[in-house]
C-alpha cells in the first residue's frame, strides 16, 4: 500500500481502538478547544478591535461572534464611494497556505452590499450556505440571491438566476449571474457565482448522515475548477457548520494531494481553524459529526485505493459469495450506522488483501 493509504489506514485504526470510549475521548477533546479559544481572547492573542469598534459593530449578526483581527477580510471595493472596509468574515487557510475560504455570516438587510462587494473583489466562484433564512421561526440569513424572474439589487451590483437545480432533497444549487456597474465610467461587468444551499442542517445540530455534506464539499470543487478564488463559506454565525464544512474540505483536500501528515490530528486541525475564525465547529455535536465524516471520506479512500476495489470496478467480478453487501465509494454506510461496524469492515477486508500472495476469501466480512 502506498504510504498515503497507510496514513489513512492509521487514523482509522487509531478510531476503531479508541471506539468504545469515542464518546468520553472527544467530549474531553472538545473542551479542551473550547478552553483554549477562550484563553486566546482573554490573553490578547486573538483581537476583535475592528468589529468592535462602534461603526462596526452593527453590522455583527450576533454580539459574540466577532472576526479575528488578523484573519479578517478588508474590503477595499468602493471605499471611494464611502463604504467602509469592514464585513464580518474571516480568511481560512487551505492545505497549501493559501486564503482558501471565506468563512462569514449570513447577510444582514444593511450588509446585502458589503457580501457581494466581498465575492465581486476577492473573485468568489463557489458559495456554499449551511442554513435556511428564518429557522424556529428566527430570521437567519437575509436572502442575498435573485429568484426565477425577480433580480435582485444591491448597490451596483445586479443579480439574476440564471438555473436552480435540486442536487438533492437537501441540496439546491442556484447558479446566478452577478453584474457589476463600475461608477463613475458606467462600464459592466459580469461574471457567474454558483451556490449550494444546505436545506436541512439545523442550528447549532448536525445532519442525519454525511452523504450529503460530502456531495456538497464536492460538488464545490467540481464547480470552483482550478482557477485562484476562495470558496466563500457561511451558515447564520459563520462558525459552527461553516467551520464543519471547511474542516471536511480541508481534509478532502489533504486526500486528493497525498499530503496527510504523519501526525494527522482532526484535534489540530479544528484548533488551528479556530485560530482563523471564532467558534469554528462551535458543539460536541458537531465536532463528533466531523470525526464520523472524515472516517466515512477516509474509507472510501481506502476503499478506492484497494487492489480488491479496483479489481471489481474493473472486472465487474464478485469479491464475496454475496456481493450485493458490499457498497460502492458512492453509497458507504451513513454516519447513523454504528462507526465501528464500517471501520472495521474495512480494516479487515484491505489487512487480507494488502498481504502478499494469493487474497483469502472474504466472504465472512459484514458491514456490522
Amino acid at each position: 500500500m502506498s504510504r498515503q493509504s497507510d496514513l489513512v489506514r492509521s487514523f482509522l485504526e487509531q478510531q476503531e481502538a479508541r471506539d468504545h470510549r469515542e464518546g468520553a475521548i472527544l467530549a474531553r477533546e472538545f473542551s479542551d478547544i473550547k478552553a483554549r479559544s477562550v484563553a486566546w481572547k482573554t490573553e490578547g492573542v486573538c483581537s476583535t478591535k475592528a468589529g468592535s469598534q462602534q461603526g462596526n459593530s452593527k453590522k455583527n449578526r450576533y454580539k459574540d461572534v466577532v472576526p479575528y483581527d488578523e484573519t479578517r477580510v478588508i474590503l477595499s471595493l468602493l471605499q471611494e464611494e464611502g463604504h467602509g472596509d469592514y464585513i464580518n468574515a474571516n480568511f481560512i487557510r487551505g492545505t497549501d497556505g493559501s486564503q482558501a475560504y471565506i468563512a462569514t455570516q449570513g447577510p444582514l438587510p444593511h450588509t446585502l452590499l458589503d457580501f457581494w462587494r466581498l465575492v465581486w473583489e476577492f473573485g468568489v466562484k463557489v458559495i456554499l450556505m449551511a442554513c435556511q433564512e428564518t429557522e424556529n421561526g428566527r430570521r437567519k440569513c437575509e436572502r442575498y440571491w435573485a429568484q426565477e424572474r425577480e433580480p435582485l439589487q444591491a448597490g451596483p451590483f445586479c443579480i439574476t438566476l440564471t438555473k436552480e437545480t435540486a442536487l438533492t432533497a437537501d441540496i439546491t444549487l442556484r447558479t446566478l449571474q452577478v453584474t457589476f456597474q463600475k461608477v463613475p465610467k458606467g462600464q459592466k461587468e459580469s461574471r457567474p457565482v454558483h451556490q449550494l444551499q444546505y436545506m436541512s442542517w439545523p442550528d447549532h445540530g448536525v445532519p442525519s448522515s454525511s452523504d450529503h455534506i460530502l456531495t456538497m464539499v464536492e460538488e464545490a470543487r467540481c464547480l470552483q475548477g482550478l482557477g485562484p478564488g476562495p470558496l466563500c463559506v457561511h451558515c447564520s454565525a459563520g462558525c459552527g457548520r461553516t467551520g464543519v464544512l471547511c474542516a471536511v474540505d480541508y481534509v478532502r483536500q489533504l486526500l486528493l494531494t497525498q499530503t496527510i501528515p504523519p501526525n494527522f490530528s482532526l484535534f489540530e486541525v479544528v484548533l488551528e481553524m479556530r485560530k482563523q475564525r471564532p467558534a469554528a465547529v462551535q458543539t460536541e455535536e458537531q465536532y463528533r459529526f466531523l470525526y464520523h465524516t472524515v472516517a466515512q471520506l477516509f474509507s472510501r479512500t481506502l476503499q478506492n485505493n484497494s487492489p480488491l476495489y479496483q479489481n471489481l470496478k474493473e472486472n465487474r467480478a464478485p469479491i464475496c459469495k454475496d456481493s450485493s453487501s458490499l457498497r460502492t465509494s458512492s453509497a458507504l454506510p451513513a454516519t447513523s450506522r454504528p462507526l465501528g461496524g464500517v471501520l472495521r469492515y474495512w480494516l479487515r477486508l484491505l489487512t487480507v488483501h494488502s498481504a502478499p500472495g494469493t487474497p483469502t476469501p472474504v466472504s465472512w466480512v459484514s458491514l456490522g
